[in-house]
């Protein structure tokens, strides 16, 4: 277990200003945000050898990465709401914590503002914000939770499992996101045998539930199937889906994946650029100013490393580019103010492209390799 545990007692929160990442309060109204919140940091960055994981930070100066760390599990995401940083510890730890930035390089552990445990075997893997709650997605779970953001209680829970596929537990979320009073919940709904093997039976599902209430309001069956991620753009939707795997355990460059656009008013959701023009299918991506960066599974090379192409996708025109100089985003992407932050595994780097060229982020010795990034 990871050193923090000592915090799976609830501490007294820390009075950390807060700042809404959504444009839409839990209550479903529209609100005006409060002033941006200045944090110490630009960024955190997440390393994992799948057996001990590390959190680290980039100094808002000079963009180096941080010769201290904190330990958590080695299978955990990290997600920012702009003022408070959250370590979601996944798949046999199930945790959540909550960090004050400001105090990671002064206090380091007692920088953890509280941490929760939720169920065995839930799986959280991403949190969208409203107000002082949070909605937390649990991935092989047959509900989502509302959270308090200022001791991590839970306030609200509802139930999902009806959408998964017959015989599993799960709809398995891959992403969900919070725009004006609405809850989007993206489903896989993949099934696995007893062996673990995965088989896609079913098309991806978006599910739409009242931020509030948790009540449904409506769902809308995608085209393809395995989704991987959610964007919420000027009140547009657009997901993106990787689609089956091939012998290689790549995506081939078809129309059976790609990134779809979603009418919620109309229940259709359509193609809007197919894995015939992004050549394969689509494993994350990051959205911002209407253009969305998205990495392509490849398949792996001879050293069993990940190789994925990084394109840019212009959502308005469906312009498809490659930029150049990348192959493994397996580590996760985060974009701020143009700059592109990538994960790169095989490389054991934090790469920044700010639009013409990329550069590595300073690190020291020892760091491992990039999992999961998060900014500020």
């Amino acid at each position: 277990m990871n050193k923090i545990t000592k915090y799976s007692t609830l501490l007294a929160v820390a009075g950390t200003a807060f700042m809404m990442q959504a444009c839409g309060d839990d209550s479903g109204s529209s609100v005006t945000p409060p002033e941006p919140v200045k944090v110490s940091i630009a960024g955190v960055v997440f390393g994992s050898d799948y057996k001990t994981g590390e959190l680290r930070w980039i100094d808002k100066e000079d963009g180096s990465i941080s010769e201290k760390s904190l330990s958590f599990y080695q299978d955990s995401k990290v997600i920012s709401n702009e003022a408070d940083l959250y370590v979601l510890e996944r798949m046999t730890v199930d945790n959540i914590t909550k960090i004050d930035p400001d105090k990671l390089e002064s206090d380091g552990e007692d920088a953890v503002v509280w941490q929760v445990s939720l169920d065995d075997g839930s799986n959280p893997v991403d949190m969208a914000f409203g107000g002082k709650q949070a909605w937390v997605a649990l991935q092989n779970a047959d509900s989502l939770v509302k959270i308090s953001t200022e001791d991590g209680k839970i306030k609200k829970s509802i139930k999902i499992g009806e959408f998964a596929y017959e015989g599993a537990s799960s709809p398995y979320v891959a992403d969900i996101e919070l725009d004006d009073g609405n809850l989007y919940v993206l489903m896989q709904r993949y099934s696995q045998d007893e062996n673990y093997v995965v088989t896609y039976p079913n098309k991806g599902l978006l599910a739409i539930y009242d931020a509030s209430s948790g009540e449904l309001k409506d769902t809308v069956q995608l085209k393809t199937k395995n989704p991987s991620t959610l964007a919420v753009v000027d009140g547009k939707v657009y997901v993106a889906t990787h689609g089956e795997y091939n012998d290689a355990y790549g995506t081939d460059a078809d129309n059976k994946r790609g990134i779809e656009k979603v009418n919620v008013s109309k229940k259709k959701s359509e193609m809007l650029v197919s894995g015939e023009d992004l050549g394969g299918g689509i494993t994350f991506m990051v959205v911002e100013d209407g253009i969305a960066y998205v990495s392509i599974n490849l398949g792996f090379d001879a050293n069993f490393a990940a190789v994925q192409a990084l394109k840019k996708v212009d959502l308005s025109s469906k312009e498809v580019s490659e930029i150049e100089g990348f192959t493994d985003m397996s580590g996760s992407m985060a974009i701020e103010d143009g700059k592109l932050y990538v994960g790169d595994r095989t490389a054991s780097k934090v790469l920044v492209w700010n639009g013409e060229k990329k550069k590595s982020l300073d690190q020291p010795k020892g760091v491992l390799a990039p999992y999961s990034i998060a900014l500020f």
